[in-house]
C-alpha cells in the first residue's frame, strides 16, 4: 500500500498520538503516582502491534513486499491489527478519562484514516 501525501500526514499524526498516549497519564494523578497511571505500563503489547502496523506502510521494503500481495490484503491486515490493538489497549477503564486515554484510540483512528485516504477502492486502485 503506497501512502498518498494526505495518508502520510495522518499516519505521522497517529504516531505522535500513540507516543503521547504512552507518556501522558491515563488516570488522575491525585490517587496514583505518574508511573502507575501512565499508558505505557498498560499498553506496551498493543503499542508494539501498532508499530508493526505502521511499519507495514512506512518502511519501503516491507510496504513493497505487502504491496505485491495486493492492497486489499494489506488493508484487511491493517484493519485486523488495529482491531487487536483497540481490543487489548482499551481493556483498562480509568475512573477519570484523561488526554492519554483519549489519544490511544485516536491514534488508531488517525492511522486508519491515512490508510483509507491512500486507497480509492478496496480492490487496490490508488488515488
Amino acid at each position: 500500500m503506497v501512502l498518498t501525501s494526505i495518508g502520510k500526514r495522518f499516519v505521522y499524526v497517529s504516531i505522535l498520538f500513540m507516543t503521547l498516549s504512552m507518556v501522558l497519564p491515563w488516570e488522575s494523578l491525585s490517587d496514583y503516582t505518574y508511573l502507575e497511571s501512565a499508558g505505557i505500563m498498560m499498553n506496551i503489547i498493543p503499542a508494539i502491534i501498532f508499530v508493526f502496523a505502521v511499519a507495514l506502510v512506512i518502511l519501503k521494503p516491507l510496504a513493497e513486499f505487502f504491496n505485491r500481495l495486493g492492497t486489499n490484503y494489506t488493508f484487511l491486515l491493517l484493519c485486523l491489527l488495529n482491531a487487536i490493538v483497540l481490543y487489548f489497549g482499551m481493556q483498562y477503564y480509568p475512573d477519570t478519562y484523561t488526554i492519554g486515554y483519549i489519544l490511544f484510540p485516536s491514534s488508531v483512528i488517525a492511522f486508519m484514516l491515512g490508510a483509507v485516504f491512500s486507497v480509492k477502492r478496496i480492490n487496490g486502485l490508488q488515488n
